[in-house]
């Protein structure tokens, strides 16, 4: 069922009931009204009568008889019974039935007012008090005019549920329309989008309520897909160039190489390069293998307590073991009394490789291949700087070259693919901390980084 008709029926449904259950409560206290009313009525009149009886005693009970039936105002089919405190009917209009001979019974004994009705006759038995004796009426009659009044009242209030329940579907279905029109419109919009075109975006609509919400929604998710899918093929591109380059020039060299014959030494040389071009497509496979792991939110990832001056050292001396001709000095704030301020919760793989490549690429693009790491530890959190005298960066290239593959023209004649950066940013989230690049043309480039310690939590 679709939510417009559901939506639909439920208001319908809803209304229907409220109109049933007034319609029931109305009509039910109009008969309680009705009854109480004639009942009151009929009594009033019947007293009155027995109060003239009695006050005139030369009225005997068939002249009574008589002056009551030829009343103009009595009740349809009303009846009246008169009993004394002897329990004798002194008069009858007609003769007494069986329901008024239980009442004058029940009226013997219990001595309270007694109102019932029997089919479509309203009975009143009550005692008169006359000249200290005690006289028992019953008197009765049909409410003709009282029961045409709720048979009109019951079928005015159905005619009156039917025509508002179908006036109550016809408005639930034009809202229900309205008010899902703009999901349609939403859904209208959505279908329109591919791969082609992920850079159209949803109407927003006024922005404040739940359609609007859920257009915000989609369009978060649309700026979501469509950077993925620019990731996806700037990654592409990229890893299809940086694996063309060193293929090509593997290639290019076997040819040359099969020309003629060679010396031996000619041959150990083009092996050589061909094995420095291999060893490039490794590297470049690795970073490639562990930036998928990255974009993963890395799946394997362990969080421990890792210590950042412990973690620093063997990034320091990994490098240092690697490429001795670096130069890299660590200056070292005020160490804090607590242990837990110079720990993090991390993976002590990832703090490592992040490290690492922080000062890899400083040494590397520092003309003297120096650098010079600051920690300090203040307010429950870590900070590092990785600073180095290079050539710096263009403000213009600053906010890219967290992206990967990013390589400026200033960089392209040192060796890397543009894929360090991007991890460490991505490994500096995992661990909820963030890191920043600032760098002047000319005078070098500083990378901060800040972790929470676990003395934060």
């Amino acid at each position: 069922m679709k939510i417009k008709t559901a939506l639909t029926l439920k208001f319908t449904a809803i209304v229907a009931g409220i109109l049933i259950l007034f319609s029931i409560f109305t009509y039910e206290f109009s008969e309680i009204f009705r009854k109480n009313e004639f009942t009151d009525r009929l009594r009033n009149v019947s007293r009155n009568v027995v109060i003239n009886y009695l006050d005139k005693e030369e009225l005997t009970p068939s002249i009574l008889k008589l002056i009551y039936e030829k009343q103009l105002n009595r009740f349809p089919q009303e009846r009246l019974i008169i009993a004394d405190e002897h329990h004798i009917v002194i008069f009858a209009s007609k003769p007494a039935a069986e329901t008024e001979l239980d009442l004058l019974e029940q009226l013997y004994k219990k001595s309270n007012e007694i109102e019932i009705t029997k089919k479509d006759t309203e009975y009143c038995a009550y005692i008169v008090h006359y000249n200290t004796k005690n006289y028992f009426v019953v008197s009765s009659a049909i409410d003709v005019v009282g029961q045409q009044k709720l048979k009109f009242l019951r079928y005015l209030l159905l005619v009156l549920i039917t025509v508002c329940i179908f006036i109550s579907f016809i408005f639930g279905f034009y809202f229900s329309k309205q008010s899902l029109q703009p999901i349609k419109n939403v859904i209208a919009e959505v279908d329109t989008i591919n791969e082609s075109n992920l850079h159209q975006r949803v109407n927003e609509g006024n922005g404040t309520d739940e359609i609007a919400k859920l257009a915000i929604v989609f369009n978060k998710m649309l700026e979501r897909i469509e950077k993925s899918f620019e990731l996806q093929k700037m990654f592409v591109a990229n890893a299809s160039h940086e694996f063309r380059t060193p293929l090509t020039a593997m290639k290019g060299q076997i040819e040359v190489l099969l020309l003629q014959d060679r010396t031996e030494k000619e041959y150990l040389a083009v092996f050589d390069s061909i094995q420095e071009d291999i060893q490039s497509l490794i590297s470049l496979l690795n970073g490639l293998t562990e930036l998928a792991s990255a974009n993963a939110d890395f799946p394997n990832v362990s969080f421990t307590k890792v210590s950042v001056i412990e973690v620093i050292m063997e990034a320091r001396e990994s490098i240092l073991h690697r490429k001795p001709n670096y130069k890299i000095s660590i200056d070292w704030d005020d160490f804090p009394e607590e242990e837990n301020a110079i720990q993090v919760s991390g993976d002590y793989a990832l703090l490592h490789s992040v490290f690492i490549n922080l000062m890899d690429n400083a040494c590397k693009f520092s003309n003297d291949k120096t650098c010079v790491v600051k920690v300090c530890f203040k307010n429950a959190q870590i900070f590092i700087s990785v600073i180095d005298k290079g050539e710096g960066i263009n403000q213009k290239d600053l906010p890219l070259v967290f992206q990967a593959f990013y390589r400026s023209n200033d960089t392209r004649k040192v060796p890397g693919y543009g894929i360090g950066l991007s991890l460490v940013k991505k490994s500096i989230e995992i661990h909820h901390g963030s890191i920043s690049i600032s760098s002047e043309v000319g005078l070098g480039t500083e990378v901060s980084v800040c972790l929470p310690s676990i003395a934060m939590a």
